[in-house]
């Protein structure tokens, strides 16, 4: 009898702790650049998952690649819920908390705009700290067509011209990105 309290014991520890500490992953993100004669503005979509059978919270910290007094207008929205997030600026970079229910996911609208420059940044490589590609990621630069770029970090998939606008397009699947996403203009 003993023997078997202690197994229960052990596997109801084992069930509690193993759901104690799953965490919200990160697996997609859709992300509209454009690029201006004054500004860099991004605007992505950001997917979240919780595979635990409980809710789950948890603490994000999102980076920029200038300081966050040079940055303006952002806006975190959970599109699910349709409600604002609320976040702290750092130095270079802002923290929030995302909540997802149990076996779900939850969907972010991140916008912001920094001012444009001969190097437009944008980070991409902090999805390594998620320990884990990203199954889908999918990028989008709309620029005018006059607008001399000398280089990017990833090679665009497709470039379309529509109109006055170049609109530049990457896919990724299974993305671990080793290099922060950037597009250096023609000074």
């Amino acid at each position: 009898m003993k023997r078997f309290l202690t197994t229960i014991v052990v596997i109801y520890c084992f069930i509690f702790f193993t759901e104690a500490q799953a965490t919200i992953s990160f697996f997609e993100e859709h992300i509209d650049f454009s690029l201006d004669n004054n500004y860099f503005t991004i605007n992505g979509i950001f997917s979240f998952a919780n595979k635990s059978n409980m809710l789950q919270t948890q603490q994000i910290i999102f980076p920029f690649a200038n300081e966050t007094h040079s940055i303006d207008s952002i806006r975190i929205i959970n599109l699910n819920t349709l409600s604002n997030l609320d976040f702290i600026r750092l130095k270079s970079s802002v923290i929030f908390k995302i909540t997802v229910p149990a076996n779900d996911t939850v969907d972010l609208n991140i916008f912001y705009r920094q001012k444009k420059s001969s190097i437009n940044k944008y980070i991409i490589t902090s999805t390594q700290s998620w320990g884990k590609p990203l199954k889908k990621a999918v990028y989008s630069l709309s620029t005018e067509k006059e607008l001399n770029i000398k280089s990017f970090t990833y090679k665009p998939d497709t470039i379309k011209i529509i109109d006055d606008k170049k609109l530049y397009l990457w896919n990724k699947t299974d993305f671990m990105p080793k290099t922060d996403f950037e597009i250096i203009l023609d000074d």
